[in-house]
């Protein structure tokens, strides 16, 4: 039986405890201020420090992708580490070239018998639930095609809207591709967005409120007509782009709204809050990876 390891980037947020409990190997992805480097995830741990920084620099960041050479390292540490597989999970490649890049290092990579590399069409707890998925279903030892299989099936299950305080820094960045019309012009308002997910993993407003509790209302619309349509267990996550006081509030209002849905508590990371601003909140929510099985 063929030994596969879970490879992944930062912008999936996955705590390191996790990460090891799963053996999850993961690739930092830069985080540019003019010609200065940073590693999201290791230098730059938390939008609230990407926040200082942004105002000690006196100017804005910008992301790059993990090189070649990242992957290739990611690679051998699994090759070093004795496993014949790896699976790469990556963000969205709606709104980067990780995938791209990920998948012309695989095709040329020997030193595994077999890599496969998975869009995850999301960023942050949805692209981590990929992750914990293949793991779970690797040590349980299933095999490629199997995982494979059932992270297709996933994403199918998967849902995501979330608030932007500022609409600017979508813009700046240029992640912002659908939806335009509908928030353009308008000040003060909270753009309501979403991944496309089962298209081109594009970010695009869907809405529009005048206040975070309005914003919230709408969210919440939009996982009702999902719950109303499915007959599994479903996994949610509150995420919070540097405001925990507001998601442990949504946190709290949801669990005891939907007590039949599991309730995770995240963190957005600062690679996602270079475009998202300060602030930020989101809901991501899927069928429960845990319900899977070999």
């Amino acid at each position: 039986m063929a030994k596969i390891v879970v490879i992944t980037d930062s912008s999936s947020a996955l705590p390191q405890s996790l990460r090891n409990s799963f053996s999850i190997i993961e690739v930092a992805i830069p985080i540019l201020f003019g010609q200065e480097t940073f590693l999201g995830g290791q230098d730059i741990t938390s939008i609230a420090q990407l926040v200082t920084m942004m105002g000690e620099k006196k100017e804005l960041p910008t992301t790059s992708q993990p090189s070649p050479a990242q992957w290739e390292m990611a690679l051998n540490q699994a090759k070093d580490a004795g496993y014949d597989e790896a699976v790469i999970i990556t963000l969205s490649s709606g709104i980067s070239g990780a995938f791209q890049t990920a998948k012309l290092v695989s095709e040329g990579y020997e030193g595994l018998n077999r890599v496969e590399v998975v869009d995850s069409k999301l960023v942050n707890m949805g692209q981590a639930a990929q992750a914990l998925l293949a793991a779970k279903l690797s040590k349980e030892e299933a095999t490629m095609d199997d995982i494979l299989a059932k992270l297709a099936d996933f994403r199918t299950h998967m849902g995501v809207r979330f608030v932007v305080n500022d609409i600017s820094h979508l813009k700046r960045t240029g992640r912002l591709s659908r939806g335009q019309a509908l928030i353009g012009g308008l000040l003060n308002i909270k753009p309501i967005l979403n991944f496309d997910i089962e298209g081109d993993g594009k970010i695009g407003a869907v809405g529009k409120a005048r206040k975070m509790s309005g914003a919230k209302d709408l969210i919440q619309e939009a996982f009702e007509a999902y719950l109303a349509k499915v007959d599994f267990p479903v996994r949610a996550y509150v995420i919070d782009g540097n405001n925990q006081k507001l998601g442990d509030k949504w946190s709290k209002d949801f669990t005891s709204k939907y007590p039949a849905v599991s309730f995770e508590r995240a963190e957005m990371d600062p690679v996602i809050g270079v475009h998202t601003g300060d602030g930020a909140m989101a809901l991501i929510w899927t069928k429960d990876y845990q319900s899977y099985s070999k």
